[in-house]
């Protein structure tokens, strides 16, 4: 049995979810912290939503994303500008990627980081967001630019069910064997 995982279409929905609850978070955030912080606090929770994504895609342990997350949440405090923390923060993503999805075709998959990494500096520094509403437009442009790493290298994930955790119901398994008798025309 294998599980199929479509990062493109759920890359897609969680970049509309953080796009709508960017504002909202932006707005409580900045009660407690100056502007630049509420920017860069958002942009750092919507990146480790979407770490804790790639890890599950993967089936690799959430402690790989620890370290790059650490990272990006001290430099939402010592980076003065919101363009380079989105820069920042396409670098750490891609850099939890690489090291998570697709562990063959070591160079296109860092031909296409790189490709992403200056397609996304070359949209900051040409259109460079003002206001909260184009902040918001801006990280849904960043998971647009996330699904096309999936586009480009494959946009199915298929995992096979034995790396699951959990153990297969014994009812489920005598099931199967049956299945399995059944088809191949009650030849043992």
């Amino acid at each position: 049995m294998k599980i199929l995982q479509q990062p493109i279409r759920t890359t897609l929905l969680l970049g509309l979810i953080c796009a709508l609850s960017f504002s909202p978070l932006y707005l409580a955030l900045n009660t407690i912290v100056s502007a630049l912080h509420a920017v860069c606090l958002s942009i750092w929770l919507f990146a480790a939503v979407y770490a804790l994504f790639l890890c599950r895609w993967s089936r690799q342990n959430l402690w790989i994303s620890v370290f790059p997350m650490l990272l990006l949440i001290l430099a939402v405090f010592l980076v003065k500008s919101m363009s380079a923390f989105f820069l920042l923060t396409l670098m750490i993503i891609s850099w939890i990627r690489s090291g998570i999805c697709y562990q063959k075709n070591k160079g296109a998959r860092l031909t296409v980081e790189v490709l992403l990494g200056l397609l996304g500096g070359a949209l900051m520094a040409f259109f460079p967001p003002a206001s909260v509403s184009a902040w918001a437009l801006a990280v849904w442009m960043l998971f647009v630019l996330q699904t096309l790493y999936f586009a480009v290298l494959g946009g199915k994930t298929v995992i096979p069910a034995d790396k699951f955790a959990f153990e297969v119901d014994p009812f489920e398994r005598a099931c199967r064997q049956v299945e399995e008798i059944l088809s191949a025309g009650g030849n043992c």
